[in-house]
């Protein structure tokens, strides 16, 4: 069976044997002896049921042991074959999924760390728990492991049933040292991680006077250059930013360290392809740059104190380097569970990666649909009854429907459905998969009017704590950015800046922080003409390392075109409308506020006679400064005619992005607040409210046509009404009426 991952219809897509598949896939967890119960069997025969054949499982446990003396066989796998075998005989037409994990604090006897003490990553807090990412002794096992468990597959007979290796380390497989990137100890000041932060400067300086010019230290050379301390990692010098002609050295680390995990991934991923001649698809847990404002106080309940509930994951994690993944060849499809910020009735399910970068770079998304888990991790339900799981899957689907995304769900002996619903559950999963494979066929390029960028170089150039991401990033994507009426793209800043984007009206910048020269000057020139609008929130281009001053609100002014001063004192930053006149702001509620009770500093505001002041954000000494503002340029030339939008405030709320858009020219499906996706071919939207709607669309359909409910809304319509039931999510076809031959939804 040959696996690849190819463009088809816009998004990329998992082909098998050269036909395109929907990547639809169940994940039995582990098939171990002790966890193959009736309850296994019965969910592997469910999806049997439901026409999946893909199955995910866990696929290394006592396996990875001190090589034997053997070396032909260094390893026993002789349990696997049993293990695949078990669903094998539920559905002959199984094919599997292996996440292979490799974090040696699993591995049994804990042989490994015990063997190798001085490979181990170096801790704060002195305690030694798991490899380095930069150990060439793991990077070395990992890649033998792997050459051997391959080559036990085809001795097996099983290698055409595997279609894909996921490679898998840290807490839960996920490229993420919870021990030291979730909580107040940092790392790595192990030896090889020293190594490779040497090996790393001399690449990027060149010479040891390059090092000593970028690090402010005349002494420094690649022989003596250090992990940065504990203390430099946790205390940026420039308030929540580090300062780059004084912090080169902790950027240069955190840089280093997020190459360095996800060179170890991808060199992984390539010993995988030269074993099988590139014919099996490689993944992993990785780059959930939209998420890891969270930590271990989100995670355990009962954890820690206030101060570490502000750590931020994200520059500690190895995730920051998905920008080298997204780029390589070796590497096929990009998992994660869907976001944990807002999973109940209401909220949304949103991967953690940007996956419009994703899709740009031709890498399948696999949305991991663990709500049987995590729902149920709290005796009463941590997210909602059971009686709303069934409108929770359906939104989950219609993400990955609109978005030509990939699924694992999740069913196994540990985490079963709940007999109330299962057998309501598994019938939608035939629903689900009868309408994915039929989707293959339908346009699925983004439709969107709407650009919204992260930057994940500026996280370098932050502290290690979550006081601007948590609000700016999480809080914005999960409470408002998917509630304003319109779909968005997702995308990092630099695929922007590299020429790759198609034109967009309204162009949202969340935490440009740090632009360069060139990057700036790039982003200005693709956006900054032909009648668009950009929208730039707290800090847009505050840091220029290019300059001789390094931070400096002018370069806010030379990005945006606003003139800014600011508060020096740590305080939550609230904001609110005061000009109900505006286009952006007619119709706006003025008991509506927003913000963040999270303390941040600096705190900017507009200090510009010349701009449109349409809110303000209220902060220290009780200021009411201006804080929401517009500006527009050039506007009798069409083509270099621009508009500017500033928000000093995180979290803005979707009535304010919804004037913002409509300002911009987008068009709006609906303006109620449901949470709403879109293709030239989909619409879907998930409401707890629930009412009469009327969907505006961007072109007369041919015929709307309501995909869970198996019936036509409209004909010939630009525009459909409809009444929706309170909790409860609708995918609607708006398209050709030909396709709909093709489609064949089980009962």
């Amino acid at each position: 069976m040959k696996a690849q991952v190819r463009h088809h219809n816009g998004t990329p897509t998992l082909f098998l044997n050269d036909q395109p598949v929907f990547a639809d896939c169940h994940w039995v967890g582990s098939l171990d002896a002790q966890y193959v119960t009736a309850e296994t069997l019965a969910s592997v025969r469910a999806f049997r049921d439901a026409n999946i054949h893909i199955y995910s499982t866990d696929a290394l446990s006592d396996e990875w042991t001190q090589p034997g003396p053997d070396s032909a066989h260094p390893f026993n796998f002789a349990l696997m074959a049993g293990r695949l075998q078990t669903v094998l005989n539920e559905d002959p037409d199984a094919l599997f999924i292996l996440r292979i994990m490799f974090e040696t604090k699993y591995l049994p006897n804990n042989w490994w760390n015990e063997r190798y003490p001085e490979e181990l990553e170096g801790l704060s807090d002195g305690v030694q728990i798991s490899a380095s990412y930069a150990s060439r002794v793991w990077q070395d096992g990992v890649k033998q492991v792997l050459r051997a468990y391959i080559a036990y597959l085809r001795e097996a007979g099983l290698y055409d049933r595997v279609i894909a290796y996921q490679i898998c380390t840290g807490v839960c497989g996920e490229w993420i040292k919870s021990w030291s990137s979730m909580g107040l100890t940092n790392g790595d000041t192990s030896e090889p991680m020293h190594r490779a932060f040497r090996a790393w400067l001399r690449r990027k300086y060149g010479a040891d006077a390059a090092l000593q010019a970028a690090w402010a230290d005349p002494q420094v050379t690649f022989e003596t250059a250090d992990v940065p301390s504990s203390d430099e990692q946790d205390h940026p010098t420039h308030y929540l930013f580090r300062d780059p002609q004084r912090e080169r050295k902790t950027i240069d680390f955190y840089e280093c360290y997020a190459e360095t995990g996800a060179d170890a991934l991808l060199d992984f991923c390539r010993v995988v392809k030269e074993e099988t001649g590139g014919e099996k698809l490689t993944g992993a847990f990785f780059g959930y740059l939209m998420d890891l404002a969270w930590n271990d106080n989100f995670f355990t309940d009962g954890y820690g104190n206030i101060e570490s509930s502000q750590v931020s994951t994200i520059q500690r994690s190895s995730h920051l380097g998905l920008a080298k993944a997204l780029r390589s060849p070796d590497i096929d499809f990009l998992v994660s569970p869907y976001s944990y910020h807002f999973r109940g009735l209401g909220g949304d399910g949103l991967p953690m990666q940007p996956t419009e970068s994703l899709r740009l770079h031709g890498k399948l998304y696999l949305f991991e649909e663990d709500t049987l888990m995590h729902n149920n991790f709290d005796p009463g339900k941590r997210m909602h009854p059971v009686s709303r799981s069934i409108a929770i899957y359906q939104r989950n689907f219609a993400q990955i429907a609109t978005h030509g995304l990939g699924v694992t769900w999740l069913e196994n002996h540990q985490f079963p459905e709940d007999p109330s619903i299962i057998e309501e559950a598994h019938g939608w999963q035939k629903r689900y998969q009868a309408i994915g494979a039929w989707a293959l066929q339908l346009d699925r390029r983004p439709s969107a009017e709407v650009a919204v960028f992260l930057d994940d170089e500026s996280y370098l150039y932050e502290g290690n704590r979550n006081n601007i991401d948590l609000p700016l990033i999480a809080h914005q994507r999960h409470m408002t950015l998917n509630r304003f009426g319109a779909p968005h793209d997702l995308y990092l800043l630099n695929d922007l800046l590299e020429g790759n984007l198609p034109p967009y009206k309204l162009y949202v910048f969340l935490n440009a922080f740090h632009l360069n020269d060139r990057r700036r000057q790039t982003l200005r020139e693709i956006v900054c003409r032909n009648n668009q609008t950009a929208l730039w929130y707290y800090a847009p281009g505050y840091l220029n390392s290019d300059a001789d001053d390094a931070i400096h609100v002018d370069h806010m002014t030379e990005l945006t075109g606003f003139r800014f001063d600011f508060g020096r004192s740590y305080w939550s930053a609230m904001g609110h409308v005061t000009d109900f006149t505006h286009p952006i702001t007619q119709g706006v509620a003025q008991d509506l506020f927003w913000g963040s009770t999270r303390p941040i500093a600096p705190i900017f505001h507009v200090e510009d006679p010349e701009a449109t002041v349409l809110g303000e954000v209220i902060y220290g000494l009780g200021r009411c400064k201006p804080g929401l503002a517009v500006k527009t340029f050039n506007p009798e030339s069409p083509t270099e005619a621009w508009s500017s939008v500033y928000v000093a405030t995180p979290n803005v709320p979707a009535p304010v992005l919804r004037g913002i858009a409509r300002f911009a020219g987008v068009r709006l499906y609906n303006e109620e607040g449901d949470v709403l996706y879109a293709t030239p071919d989909l619409l879907s939207v998930h409401t707890i409210a629930g009412g009469d709607r009327t969907f505006k669309l961007p072109r007369c359909a041919e015929v709307v046509y309501d995909l869970f409910n198996r019936r036509i809304v409209g004909r010939d319509a630009a525009q459909f009404d409809v009444q929706l039931p309170p909790a409860s999510t609708a995918l609607y076809y708006t398209g050709k009426a030909d396709p709909l031959n093709s489609l064949r939804i089980p009962q």
